[in-house]
Formats: structure tokens, C-alpha cells, sequence
């Protein structure tokens, strides 16, 4: 009966090499399996600012990580019959982590070079560039430890069991520690850098371990310690650069407040990005007042309730619409999804939160749980260019009408088209509400610009919307009924009624948001390579 080799013992057949330990080699495992899971939310977070965050963006990420892997497991099991899996082990680690520290870099150069190509087509392509290789890599880390492992056990099944287990483990672990913790903190290039950096480690020991290479070793302790000074530059000072007052990663993806001296009028604007969509503007001089028109109108729309009213706000921004819902004298509620939202508000829009309870949390999980009754209720939850779907679903509403008094009003503001085939998601949003059992108006600034959507379980009389109700800075929006509501009929024979269970809106705006996406991805490239600002931090 043969015997299993002890760890001092060689495996049969191949007496040149060094025995690895089982134990080490499900180590490299564990961080192989950490790297993927960085690999993947690191990549989202590249391409956030640019393609943002649609169900487009998130399936080219994971048709890319799902491709790449399943290379890798095929070259490296084909590698491993052809080459010494020890030498192969190492060269998967070095160039692994040269290729994870080099995506922000390569990010930087393709994203440019694709914004032409459309959110779909470019996002793919974006993604296999600087994704596919440092996965494909990592891929072919498993059957390589795997073969190791075997010339020490019999147990190929168990083997491989464990392997993947222990190397998912890994992944479990990095997804919450990047998605909780190191993105929002560090910033994407420092969180990729500390993702590469236990994997450098690895190769150093496995080249130190098997006692040869030495240039090797060298050239991996000086990328190592490359890392970790710039990675600790990160941490100490942040990179906010020329006029941006703030610049960061997290749940929303990137969040950037701009400030943009304007030569022309010798104003000092203020613009707040969500992933590089603009979401609030205004005058520094006249903060927190915006410089758009339809806070305003919101706020006119509003202002049919009386001081006093319980206002239900999803979605802070910049502050705006806020502050005009405290000055009618509301009892404000304020429900934002990412933690940075109320504190940029505050710092930079003079957002005052004061007297308003701020509760982050997802809209729909609020209007899931809450017990709370509203006399107003305004959805605003735009997201770069996407809303999402899950809140202007049928048993979305019908939670939204179960908080909302019988004489409550819901506004939901929206953008693009409605009408023609590009304003199909528009209807539909439109019929979904009439389905629920909402009195419905609207309001089309037209040019594919703001619609807004006005709701109630009874009648609504904006008639009655006086002057003297009105915010002083909203007494340049008209205001006569007719100003107020559109008088166009809308075609709903076409539409859908959104449910959850078939997520369609995407789709349904798919021609806005890329035209939307595609000008603004021009407008974005542009002005930071004008100014030397790098696209992420």
C-alpha cells in the first residue's frame, strides 16, 4: 500500500522540486479567490463615472468576470499538464498582481477610447480590456494549486472541494470588506492596490520558498513596497484636485462636488456629480437656492399644502428641494440611501437638517416598513442616468398610497421622453400609476428635459395654488394651472405596468439614457483631461 509523502518528504517523480504545504498553498486560495471579488467591484467602480450603474453596466461586469474565470480554469488546466505547476503558480501571482494594480491605470486610457461605442457596446469592451487578463489570471490559480495538491493527496474530489471553498471564502470576505468598508474609505485605486498587495506578497513567498529566482524575488519586494507607499499617500491626503471640493466612492458610485468660477458673469457655481451626472447647481453666492428651474417647481407643486403639513422626501441631493419644503413650514422626513449624500448637502449646498429626520435606508424598504402617514410624499431618486426600477412598480405605489393621507399628494420626478417609442418608459410609469389607484397629472417641460408626475387617491385642484403661498424664489416659475399641468393626452396603449417581477424600465429607456450617458461622457472626457483631473480616485 502506498503512502501519502509527509511533509518532509518529496512527491514521487519529482525529486528536483520542493514540497509546497497544503496549508500555504489553500492560503493563496483564500487571497486568489479576495482578488476576484476586487477585481469585479473595483471594475464596477471604474466604469461607474462613466457608463454608470444600469443593469446594462452591472451585465457587461459580470458576463466579463464569468468569462475571464472560465478561462482561466481552462488555460490553467491545460497549463499544468504542459509546465511545472510550481513555476506556473508563481508566474499566475506576479503577473496577477501587476495586472490588478495596472487596472486603473488601463481604465484611465479605455474608457475614452469606447465612449463612442454607446453604454451597452462600450461597457463590454471597457470591461474585457482592463478586467478579462488580471481574471483570466486568477482563474488559472485554482486547477494550478489543485494539481499541486493532488501529487500530496488522492483525494481529487475533496481536493477540489476544498480549493474552492476556501478560495470563495476569500471572495465572501473581500466583497464585504470593498462594498462596506475600503471603497467609500480609500477610493478605488487604494482599494485595488491593497487587493493586489497580499497577492504580491504570495508570489514573494512562494519565489523565497522555492529558492531560486532571486531577480524575481527582488522586483516583486520593490512593486510590493511600491504599493504600499502609494497606497499609504492615500490615506494621509486624498487627491482633490484643482476645483473639486470632494471626491469619493460609495454605494450611489462616485460623488464629486465641483466648483466652477464662471469667467463670463464672474459667478462662482457649485455642482454636485453623481457619477458624473449633474444632480444639483447653484450660485455659490445665493446657496442653497438652485439654479434650476424644477426644485422650484416642486416646490410650487407643494406649496397646495398647508405650514405644517408631513412631508416625505426619497432622495436629498444637494439640499434644494429641501430647504424649499422647510421654508413652506413642513414637517420634513428625509429618506437617502448613501451615508455621504447629508453630509455633502450640509458642507457644501447649505443644506440645514435642522428640525428633519434623515433616515438611510432604500425608498422601497421604507415604504415597506415605515408606520409613519404623509400629506406629501416626492420621490426623486435618480441615479446618474437610471431610476430604478423597483420603486415605480404597481406594489410599490400601492405601499406609497398605504402611507400617504386620502387627500396626500405624490410627486415623482422624472426625465426624457413621452411620447414616440423613446417615451415608452415615461408611459409606463404614467399607466403603473393609474393602475394603483392614483389620480394623475403631469408636467412635460419637453426636449427630452423634466416630467413630472402628480398623484393622488383624490382629486387634485392646483387652481388653488395662491402667490402668497409661494416661496419667494419660486415666484418666477409660472404658476397658472395651465403652467402647472400638461394639457397633452398620453397614448398608454403601448405601455406596461411595471411590476417587480419583470424589471423593464432599463430597458424601456434605453435610448435616453445612452444619448444622455453619451453626452455627458463627451462633456466629462473633455473637461478633466482640460484640466489634468484624474477620472477616479
Amino acid at each position: 500500500m502506498s503512502q501519502k509523502p509527509t511533509p518532509t518528504q518529496k512527491p514521487e517523480g519529482s525529486k528536483s522540486q520542493i514540497f509546497l504545504a497544503r496549508d500555504f498553498l489553500l492560503l493563496i486560495a483564500f487571497v486568489e479567490g479576495a482578488a476576484v471579488m476586487a477585481i469585479e467591484l473595483g471594475g464596477a467602480k471604474i466604469i461607474a463615472p462613466y457608463y454608470g450603474t444600469s443593469l446594462y453596466v452591472w451585465s457587461s461586469v459580470l458576463a466579463v468576470t464569468l468569462g475571464g474565470l472560465t478561462t482561466g480554469y481552462y488555460v490553467g488546466g491545460w497549463a499544468t499538464s504542459k509546465y511545472d505547476p510550481q513555476r506556473l503558480l508563481m508566474l499566475e501571482l506576479i503577473v496577477g498582481t501587476a495586472l490588478i494594480a495596472l487596472m486603473p491605470i488601463l481604465g484611465l486610457y479605455v474608457i475614452p477610447w469606447t465612449s463612442g461605442l454607446g453604454i451597452r457596446t462600450g461597457s463590454l469592451i471597457s470591461t474585457m480590456i482592463y478586467m478579462m487578463p488580471p481574471l483570466i489570471c486568477m482563474g488559472m490559480v485554482s486547477p494550478t494549486i489543485i494539481q499541486l495538491c493532488n501529487r500530496q493527496v488522492k483525494e481529487t474530489g475533496q481536493t477540489a472541494g476544498t480549493v474552492y471553498a476556501i478560495s470563495t471564502i476569500g471572495g465572501i470576505l473581500m466583497t464585504l470588506l470593498m462594498g462596506f468598508y475600503m471603497l467609500s474609505e480609500f477610493g478605488i485605486r487604494a482599494s485595488l492596490y491593497l487587493a493586489a498587495l497580499p497577492l504580491g506578497i504570495m508570489a514573494l513567498l512562494l519565489v523565497l520558498k522555492l529558492g531560486k529566482h532571486k531577480p524575481i524575488a527582488l522586483g516583486i519586494s520593490l512593486f510590493v513596497g511600491l504599493l504600499i507607499f502609494t497606497t499609504g499617500e492615500n490615506f494621509r491626503d486624498p487627491y482633490i484636485p484643482l476645483n473639486f471640493l470632494y471626491k469619493s466612492e460609495g454605494i450611489l458610485g462616485q460623488l464629486t462636488v465641483l466648483q466652477n468660477p464662471d469667467p463670463g458673469t464672474g459667478k462662482t457655481f457649485r455642482h454636485l456629480f453623481i457619477n458624473h451626472i449633474a444632480q444639483t447647481w447653484v450660485d455659490e453666492e445665493f446657496i442653497p437656492i438652485s439654479e434650476w428651474g424644477y426644485p422650484h417647481r416642486i416646490a410650487t407643486y407643494a406649496s397646495i399644502k398647508p405650514t405644517g403639513s408631513k412631508a416625505l422626501m426619497v432622495g436629498l441631493g444637494g439640499g434644494s428641494v429641501a430647504m424649499e419644503f422647510k421654508q413652506l413650514g413642513f414637517k420634513l422626513d428625509i429618506v437617502e440611501l448613501d451615508e455621504r449624500v447629508p453630509f455633502i448637502a450640509e458642507t457644501f449646498f447649505g443644506f440645514e437638517p435642522q428640525g428633519t429626520r434623515i433616515f438611510i435606508d432604500d425608498g422601497r424598504h421604507y415604504f415597506n416598513t415605515t408606520q409613519e402617514k404623509y400629506d406629501l410624499i416626492f420621490v426623486d431618486v435618480l441615479n446618474g442616468e437610471v431610476q430604478p426600477h423597483h420603486m415605480f412598480t404597481l406594489e410599490a405605489l400601492e405601499k406609497v398610497k398605504g402611507i400617504l393621507n386620502q387627500d396626500g399628494l405624490l410627486i415623482i420626478n422624472f426625465q426624457g421622453s413621452i411620447a414616440g417609442p423613446y417615451g415608452k418608459g415615461t408611459r409606463s410609469i404614467y399607466r403603473t400609476l393609474w393602475e394603483s389607484g392614483f389620480q394623475t397629472y403631469f408636467f412635460n417641460e419637453g426636449n427630452d428635459g423634466d416630467i413630472h408626475f402628480m398623484a393622488s387617491p383624490s382629486q387634485i385642484n392646483f387652481k388653488t395654488i395662491t402667490e402668497d403661498r409661494i416661496n419667494p424664489c419660486c415666484r418666477y416659475i409660472p404658476h397658472e394651472y395651465d403652467d402647472l399641468v400638461s394639457g397633452e393626452k398620453i397614448d398608454i396603449v403601448d405601455a406596461f405596468v411595471l411590476r417587480d417581477d419583470r424589471p423593464v424600465l432599463d430597458l424601456l429607456n434605453t435610448y435616453n439614457n445612452e444619448q444622455w450617458r453619451k453626452t455627458a461622457i463627451g462633456a466629462i472626457i473633455q473637461r478633466e483631461k482640460d484640466n489634468g483631473i484624474p477620472f477616479f480616485r
